[in-house]
């Protein structure tokens, strides 16, 4: 399964396709993409959920995001994801290996929780499903469908606490009976600002590291 990345520009490529959907909803969620797009930096936390529906399992992962413009660190207990506007780093703990790539290379939906976003807001038709309450939270809830039937998932479903001004969970429901659900928590803006090389893997801290360079 691959998606594209990206927080900041996923709550800004989001919100605006409810501005058709009903009256008032335009405020709401203009007023949510001026707060997230004035932030220095976020941090937040998530855990994300997998289902096979095919092998009747679930697994539970948490994760935590550091963001600072284009910049990214996603840190779960088996990767660490590290972008720093124009390379990306991935390190698979267990294989002590680390991928190199493009910044704007696809990213799946482990590593970047929030990614899908990042694509532009035409490849996916929107309705807004109204309101919903989870975990007592009042939530609106859009459903995203791709226009490209052949892509690997049948639609990505997105909640918002439009009164705290921020995403609350997104679920990826894939045709091939796996589905992805990741709630986020901590969610903290203007945390203390990071330098730019904690964005940046430094391979020396890693004794016998395997690399694999996919841009040549």
């Amino acid at each position: 399964m691959r998606i594209s990345k990206n927080i900041v520009v996923l709550l800004l490529i989001l919100f605006p396709g409810f501005a058709n959907s009903q009256r008032g909803v335009e405020e709401v969620l203009d007023e949510l993409a001026r707060t997230i797009a004035s932030y220095k930096c976020l941090y937040f936390e998530y855990t994300l959920k997998t289902e096979d529906h095919q092998l009747n399992t679930s697994t539970m992962q948490d994760g935590k995001v550091m963001m600072k413009g284009n910049k990214y660190r996603v840190s779960t207990k088996d990767v660490e994801l590290y972008n720093d506007g124009t390379t990306q780093w991935q390190y698979l703990k267990e294989d002590n290996e680390v991928m190199i790539s493009l910044a704007d290379s696809t990213s799946d939906i482990v590593t970047n929780p929030l990614g899908f976003i990042l694509g532009d807001k035409k490849e996916f038709k929107q309705k807004l499903k109204g309101a919903v309450n989870e975990d007592g939270f009042d939530l609106l809830e859009v459903d995203f469908y791709p226009w490209d039937i052949k892509m690997p998932y049948s639609y990505i479903r997105v909640r918002i606490d439009d009164k705290a001004h921020k995403p609350y969970s997104i679920r990826y429901v894939g045709k091939d009976g796996v589905n992805y659900t990741i709630k986020i928590k901590n969610y903290t803006p203007d945390v203390e600002m990071p330098d730019d090389v904690e964005f940046v893997f430094e391979a020396s801290k890693y004794p016998d590291i395997e690399t694999v360079d996919l841009r040549e």
